[in-house]
């Protein structure tokens, strides 16, 4: 007999998505001249920044954690091999938010910068490359008529993720930017909750089918 899919992966992965959104818009408010449009998140934690430290250790990290924990327990309900790969590319998401605590971008976000720069712009691209990457995994792992819509919308996902990078990475969309860094977040994160209702159920067919 099959159990049932455990919904803690998901619930914890909308918590995360939730406290992303109530704490961008909290520190944002007590940030002067903070713009949604024009600014990113990381710019909240920035050097410097009136309440770096909480945003850093009250925000990302904590963020981060549920994302790990949230695929951990999705890791346990589906073991396998390429489960495993799928889950690893998607823990980039947890991986860029809790590591972003520790290395604070300069002011203003730039691109190039101290080495602090240098390594939360890189564990930016990690976090949003390797979450597009897990989302192709996931659309091949989903392969078959019985998934084909679920495929379909992760393929979609990851393209759209390395678009978002792309974007993130152009100079001339700095005016817009926090706009799309949105965007690709809430990408992100839906992507990541559907992963975590999707593969364990995609796993519990299979097994089906085997012990037929």
């Amino acid at each position: 007999m099959i159990a049932r899919p455990n919904i803690l992966p998901s619930a914890l992965t909308i918590a995360a998505a939730l406290m992303v959104l109530f704490e961008t818009v909290c520190f944002g408010s007590l940030q002067p001249g903070y713009s949604h449009i024009s600014k990113t998140i990381s710019e909240l934690g920035e050097t410097g920044a009136l309440h770096a430290h909480s945003v850093a250790f009250g925000f990302f990290f904590p963020v981060g954690v549920l994302v790990w924990l949230a695929l951990w327990l999705v890791h346990r309900q589906a073991p396998e091999r390429e489960a495993s790969f799928i889950l690893a590319a998607l823990s980039c998401l947890g991986t860029g938010y809790a590591l972003s605590a520790f290395f604070p971008c300069d002011p203003g976000g730039p691109l190039f910068g101290t080495w602090r720069t240098l390594v939360h712009n890189i564990l930016g691209f990690i976090d949003y490359a390797g979450t597009g990457f897990g989302f192709l995994l996931t659309a091949r792992y989903l392969k078959g008529p019985s998934a084909a819509t679920q495929a379909n919308f992760f393929l979609i996902a990851g393209a759209l993720m390395f678009i978002g990078v792309g974007l993130l990475s152009a100079g001339g969309m700095f005016h817009i930017r926090g706009a799309v860094q949105r965007l690709t977040e809430v990408i992100q994160f839906g992507g990541v909750f559907f992963a975590c209702c999707f593969l364990p159920q995609c796993r519990n067919r299979r097994w089906e089918v085997l012990t037929k």
